[in-house]
């Protein structure tokens, strides 16, 4: 009896001693390291006016160096014109101010500090020189179009030798972005960024998770 209760003990220490060996990798949360991510995108497209507003979630300052910063909700709004006013606003679910026109883009652009927009449609309205006028920018994405986290999930997985290069100790030794993409459907841009600045970067499928195109950059 003594030696049963013994052997019982004996194998009870063994699977608690492999249990605990792979537990530091497995605990690794790799969603806790992106520092940023595009998790909605709104549009609207006339002859005469181009409305386009992202949701987002991005360190502040921004820096594409390894290491995740802290991270704050954003509003990105980009409007373009076939003629461009003096003045124009915009204001969204309450929210806005006066856009700064882009030379280069040949856009107007406002960011500002709110949550994401949690439905399917929002009201655009531009002032533009005291003329307003109201839109219904709608959200790209559809059913099916998994979120920003199951898309880094899928690239953790495709790229596994990657991510586990990256972690040591419980730790991942890196940072992550996410964007969500549209070109007549839902893609995924997931960018996993080293100490050094090196980006690998992955195009995934915004539904399937499928991985289209892998490419190293530089930063």
């Amino acid at each position: 009896m003594k030696k049963t209760a013994l052997l019982l003990c004996i194998i009870l220490s063994v699977i608690c001693a492999v249990c605990a060996l792979p537990a530091c990798s497995r605990q690794v949360n790799y969603l806790d390291y992106i520092s940023e991510s595009r998790s909605d995108i709104f549009l609207y497209k006339d002859d005469t006016t181009e409305i386009k507003i992202q949701c987002l979630k991005r360190e502040q300052p921004f820096s594409a160096d390894g290491y995740k910063g802290e991270v704050c909700e954003l509003i990105e709004i980009y409007a373009t014109l076939d003629k461009n006013p003096q003045e124009l606003e915009v204001s969204v679910e309450n929210l806005g101010g006066e856009m700064n026109y882009q030379a280069v883009t040949r856009q107007y652009f406002l960011s500002f500090t709110a949550a994401a927009f949690d439905k399917s449609g929002v009201e655009v309205t531009l002032t533009a020189d005291g003329n307003t006028q109201t839109y219904t920018a709608l959200s790209v994405k559809y059913n099916g179009v998994m979120s920003c986290e199951k898309a880094v999930l899928c690239v953790a997985e495709y790229a596994s030798e990657l991510f586990e290069g990256l972690t040591s100790n419980g730790l991942f030794d890196g940072e992550i972005f996410v964007r969500l993409l549209y070109d007549e459907g839902c893609y995924y841009y997931v960018g996993v960024c080293n100490k050094e600045k090196r980006i690998t970067a992955f195009l995934i499928d915004g539904e399937r998770g499928k991985v289209i195109a892998k490419k190293e950059l530089q930063n």
